[in-house]
């Protein structure tokens, strides 16, 4: 069983898209964010085997900034070296765009000013950063493959990363979250593969985060084991922290 939901896992996250450090950043600030036109890539094909990609730097400087600080950990199944990130980010700063010279390995899905998705091979990879009250960031990477999500966490600041950060001290454990109190006795054996590879993680928006199983457990056969089969969360600034908005029933989608 858990062979085919890791494989059906892949094939989900591939068919919705989407997921060493550097000298002190300068004075320059991030544009106002109201104004903004990201450009989603990949975009213009300028050679067989190549595509241009455009970034906009100045829109997107405090997300470029925060992928440079990142350590090797936040890239858990694949390598993207700091001298190859830096390279990238170089020729985004000179350029508003970069050249996809491996279109097979490494490509674009978005680029935002909060959030940034990129398809590696056959997986997803994602990196969103949050505000708060401080001027600080929460930074969520979440590498997506056959075998689920590898989120890592960090705090940065002025251009540093603070600290890695545990997911339920953020967000709370979701699998407990959407459990009944009082489990009926046959949950058990529906929940028996109650397993990450089943979850879909959004991190796209700038100050909510979804997480969800709608493909999977369905309110047909688990409305009597669970509060529902999605939660969203808001961001709270101040206490730099996940807090529940609501829990309720996704419908499935329809192929």
């Amino acid at each position: 069983m858990r062979k085919i939901v890791v494989i059906l896992t892949a094939i989900l996250f591939l068919a919705v898209g989407c997921g060493n450090r550097q000298a002190k950043r300068t004075n320059n600030e991030l544009v106002n964010e109201q104004n903004l036109e990201p450009v989603e890539g990949p975009v213009k094909l300028i050679a067989e085997g190549l595509n241009k990609v455009e970034v906009n730097y100045a829109s997107n400087k405090e997300l470029l900034d925060i992928i440079l600080l990142l350590p090797d950990s936040a890239f858990s199944t694949w390598d993207w070296k700091i001298e190859d990130r830096k390279e990238w980010y170089n020729e985004i700063k000179t350029n508003n765009f970069w050249i996809d010279k491996d279109t097979m390995f490494f490509n674009q899905i978005y680029f935002k000013p909060n959030t940034a998705c990129f398809q590696i091979v056959d997986g997803i990879w994602t990196v969103s950063k949050y505000r708060t009250s401080d001027n600080s960031f929460i930074v969520i990477t979440n590498d997506i493959a056959g075998n689920g999500n590898e989120v890592n966490i960090f705090e940065a600041k002025d251009n540093e990363l603070i600290k890695s950060m545990d997911f339920e001290l953020l967000f709370g454990n979701y699998k407990d979250q959407i459990r009944l109190n009082d489990l009926p006795q046959e949950c058990g054996e529906k929940l028996t593969d109650f397993e990450d590879p089943i979850f879909l993680f959004d991190f796209s928006d700038e100050n909510k985060v979804e997480i969800e199983s709608s493909w999977y457990l369905t309110k047909e056969k688990f409305k009597d084991c669970l509060n529902g089969n999605t939660i969203l969360y808001k961001f709270n600034p101040k206490t730099k922290k996940f807090e529940i908005d609501r829990i309720y029933w996704k419908p499935k989608k329809k192929n």
